[in-house]
């Protein structure tokens, strides 16, 4: 497995592709054992082209498959695309071409023709590397402050071109562009002088906090979406920065060839431009209440929950609901739900008194407050991205007088990598559905109590 991952050596033509192809289709076989393990069919998947072609997210798309396995399918994910970039890198090493190639290898769709590219190319005996010389004082040399500038300037400008000009937020900002970012910090800090692979880390690191200041103070984002993003960000920018480093200690090739690595930006914005993400997953809790349908009823059509304690990451900007009133009664009856972020305007499409209450949203609010020293931040994630489609209650009577409350909710995700913002998004939803389903119990418990036997 080190050898599959290493950056260091050459690879033949044919044994690249038996090794390029053994790692993209290993994607294929984990996703069908873990929907095989699940218990889901595997019929539908079989008719869904972007299995063959993006296997792992197929996980998310198609069935509720669960957290952990979500998880594992995204450390699976980024470890092949590691495995594909590494080999990738010693096959042009072979081949005597830009190792700025690898990184092409990363984005899916863009992969599958790269791949094939790289298996068509002869080897060739490249001259041996100029050697990059050894840099005592490294963190004072010119080169590193370079990388450190070109690594913030390229953070401020894949976001602001994939958020405003391509309205993407998808594997391109989230994935593509922090291993872009670190590949590019990477190269120009060691060009000159081998900073070596620790201080490469730590300057890509440095390169995207910074980079993600950068982006608070020109209102391009908002620090709660920054803290979400992070790890995920920091993890690809770290690879993407040994690319950079192997690439200017191995090759002999100009400085400005590292701009070609950048056109893989606006490649995957348009890809995900033409082929937008679109998750779709439901969501149910139960909780039992000790007061009688009516009683629970009461509350539901109209819900204050603004006394109700709010968790840490809510209060730092994710969007709760603050309380919901239905006006009027029956089919068509319109309810106002005021959350932290907005008021929305919902429609019931089920009326049955003490027995099932469900609406959807007319309109959206925004799924969070950008934490933020400007008063509008310019990301458009905030709205549209994220967003309640369906809510439904449901009471059935227990024995003894108590209540079984049901809420279901369906929603729709458009980020991507969906195995990274899924786990978070249901987290969110879970949270609030219980913090909902709590007070209702609470409120008609005791109004069940002063109403006496």
């Amino acid at each position: 497995m080190s050898l599959l991952l290493s950056l260091s050596g050459r690879i033949g033509p044919v044994s690249y592709a038996l090794w390029s192809l053994g790692v993209f289709f290993s994607q294929h076989l984990i996703a069908l054992v873990v929907l095989a393990l699940e218990g889901h069919p595997l019929a539908a998947i079989s008719k869904d082209w972007q299995f063959y072609a993006m296997p792992l997210p197929t996980l998310a798309r198609h069935y509720s498959a669960s957290d952990a396995a979500l998880i594992l399918a995204l450390g699976c994910l980024l470890t092949a695309a590691w495995a594909l970039v590494a080999l990738a890198f010693r096959r042009a090493a072979d081949a005597d071409v830009s190792g700025w190639n690898a990184a092409f290898v990363l984005a899916p769709l863009v992969q599958i023709p790269v791949i094939l590219l790289l298996c068509m190319l002869p080897s060739r005996i490249a001259e041996p590397p100029i050697p990059v010389a050894k840099e005592v004082s490294a963190w004072r040399s010119a080169t590193v402050a370079q990388g450190l500038v070109f690594g913030v300037a390229l953070t401020v400008l894949g976001v602001a071109v994939a958020a405003l000009l391509f309205g993407s937020y998808g594997f391109g900002v989230f994935v593509v562009s922090p291993f872009i970012i670190g590949a590019t910090t990477g190269y120009f800090a060691n060009h000159t002088h081998d900073i070596g692979a620790s201080h490469t880390s730590k300057l890509v690191v440095s390169a995207l906090l910074l980079g993600a200041i950068a982006l608070v103070v020109t209102a391009l984002e908002g620090i709660l979406c920054v803290i979400l993003a992070a790890p995920l960000a920091i993890g690809t920018g770290l690879l993407g920065g040994q690319l950079g480093r192997a690439i200017a200690v191995r090759s002999r090739r100009p400085p400005r060839q590292a701009l070609s690595g950048l056109a893989l930006l606006p490649l995957v914005f348009t890809i995900e431009k033409v082929l937008p993400p679109a998750i779709q997953f439901d969501t149910q809790s139960t909780i039992h209440v000790s007061a009688p349908p009516a009683a629970v009823w009461k509350i539901l059509v109209h819900t204050d929950l603004s006394e109700e304690p709010v968790a840490a990451p809510f209060r730092l900007g994710i969007a709760y609901p603050v309380r919901g009133a239905v006006i009027g009664e029956g089919i068509g009856a319109m309810r106002i739900g005021e959350f932290s972020t907005g008021r929305a305007l919902e429609r019931v499409t089920a009326w049955i008194p003490n027995r099932k209450l469900a609406f959807i949203m007319l309109n959206e609010v925004a799924a969070m407050h950008e934490l933020s020293p400007y008063a509008h931040v310019h990301a458009p994630h905030v709205v549209g991205y994220f967003r309640t489609t369906d809510t439904s209650f449901e009471l059935a009577s227990q024995a003894g007088g108590g209540t079984e409350l049901i809420e279901r909710t369906s929603h729709e995700l458009r980020l991507e990598p969906v195995l990274y913002w899924l786990p978070l998004a249901r987290w969110v939803v879970q949270e609030n559905n219980a913090r909902v389903l709590g007070h209702i119990k609470r409120k008609a418990e005791t109004s069940q109590l002063q109403a006496g036997p």
